[in-house]
């Protein structure tokens, strides 16, 4: 049943001469990777009976929102829009500026600000895994000898890669002059959204506790009103940092993904242990594609967890494990969690992100985020150039995520509507969620 073989591990997706059906489009990727031959229909029947969409209600009008977040999108979306395959098989055009004029409404692919606020929600999915590792290179991949279950937790991060994203709803500068906070209020309560007034308000320190200077090295990051990005020793073009809107963005996806974690194993019975991956983190927190801020970033996804940790109640949560792999990230991890007591455990490790001890699944019930993009199919790009491509070649996830292959996705009776409350409390308030949660692959 399972391949012994790495034969998806250099594959690439290959774009048609002329478009063909999008299901049609995929199964042949399902096929040509060999991920059909290492997975039964019998396991399959199961595991994509157990697909979930969690979703912050503030943020999705109706049903159909949700249903357009997850079908108004590309099937392959890499390098910050820039490459990429649309769902029929065709090649991204090669207009930099093709999905930043995507207009509201349109018939099938989302506009930037409906990519913003589709990207609050998570898909679940109880998934088989048959292997780990595969990125990065150094990352060997190895097979498990019976493979096991675990909860997959499909969740973006915030894309800084393009003007037109997160970095619109999170930066100011000379030319990103005013944020439009319309869908976003919540966020930026009390906190100043044009250029100018941020610019007083910072004054000629960076001590202010919500607003913060972008620096490359020592010197800052600025932006003309044109558009150009340049490294600059004076401030007065100097890109600013929403960063307590970011963190307050941050408790609100976090407490979502630990609420969701959290029902799933009580469904399932066992205290779950969470892989915490961080999302947003890698190709995503390039500014321009280019300008490094994981180092800025990281440790407002530590600190969110930690907050929500020690004032939120998770009975069902018995650890979290996040995995580091830079020095940095080890250092700001230590940092933020050397005054941290609860009954919660929480710690860091080296481990591939679906690597689970025998006796961890037994005792635990496995779970791990996978690190998506909320404008693309789940699993993204094929072969193992990302952590989620790794995490989709590597188990079930393409088959119970997306919906070409598991029809079951785009059923409302599927999507759960989760309410963010101020002090970042979560309520599920489907009445059916206890029966739709306890079907779960066995």
């Amino acid at each position: 049943m399972f391949g012994k073989g790495i034969s998806s591990y250099f594959f690439r997706s290959k774009a048609p001469h002329t478009p063909v059906n999008p299901k049609k489009w995929f199964d042949q990727q399902l096929t040509e990777s060999g991920l059909k031959d290492k997975i039964s229909s019998e396991h399959l029947k199961k595991s994509q009976a157990t697909v979930k969409v969690f979703f912050n209600k503030n943020y999705f009008p109706d049903e159909l929102a949700v249903q357009h977040s997850l079908t108004k999108i590309p099937a392959v979306n890499v390098s910050g829009d820039r490459s990429g395959y649309f769902q029929n098989g065709m090649s991204f055009p090669q207009n930099p500026d093709f999905f930043a004029t995507i207009p509201n409404d349109h018939p099938e692919l989302l506009s930037p600000l409906e990519r913003l606020t589709s990207a609050k929600k998570l898909v679940y999915s109880d998934s088989l895994v048959f292997a780990t590792g595969g990125y990065p290179f150094i990352n060997p991949l190895k097979l498990y000898p019976q493979p096991i279950n675990v909860g997959l937790f499909s969740l973006a991060g915030a894309a800084f890669e393009n003007n037109y994203l997160h970095y619109r709803l999170f930066m100011l500068d000379r030319q990103n002059f005013k944020i439009d906070i319309a869908r976003f209020e919540s966020l930026f309560k009390n906190l100043p959204t044009e250029y100018k007034e941020a610019q007083r308000e910072l004054g000629i320190y960076d001590l202010n506790q919500s607003l913060i200077r972008i620096r490359t090295g020592l010197p800052y990051l600025a932006r003309t009103a044109s558009g150009t990005y340049y490294p600059s020793f004076t401030q007065s073009n100097a890109v600013i940092f929403q960063s307590e809107a970011y963190f307050r963005h941050l408790l609100e996806d976090t407490s979502l993904l630990l609420t969701s974690v959290n029902e799933t194993a009580k469904a399932a019975g066992k205290p779950a242990l969470l892989k915490a991956t961080a999302v947003g983190m890698g190709f995503f927190a390039k500014i321009d594609g280019h300008y490094e801020i994981q180092h800025m970033l990281y440790p407002y996804f530590l600190r969110a967890f930690k907050k929500l940790l020690n004032e939120q109640t998770y009975s069902w949560i018995a650890k979290v494990e996040f995995p580091t792999f830079s020095e940095l990230q080890q250092m700001q991890f230590d940092s933020v969690f050397e005054d941290f007591y609860n009954r919660i455990e929480v710690i860091q490790s080296g481990r591939d992100v679906l690597q689970f001890s025998k006796e961890e699944t037994e005792v635990y019930f496995p779970c791990a985020v996978n690190p998506s993009d909320a404008f693309a199919y789940t699993g993204n790009e094929w072969g193992f150039g990302s952590v989620e491509s790794m995490i989709g070649n590597n188990s079930s996830l393409r088959f119970d995520q997306v919906p070409h292959a598991n029809p079951l996705l785009l059923s409302i009776q599927h999507h759960i509507p989760v309410t963010i409350m101020g002090d970042y409390h979560a309520e599920i308030e489907t009445a059916d969620v206890p029966e739709l949660l306890t079907h779960r692959f066995r």
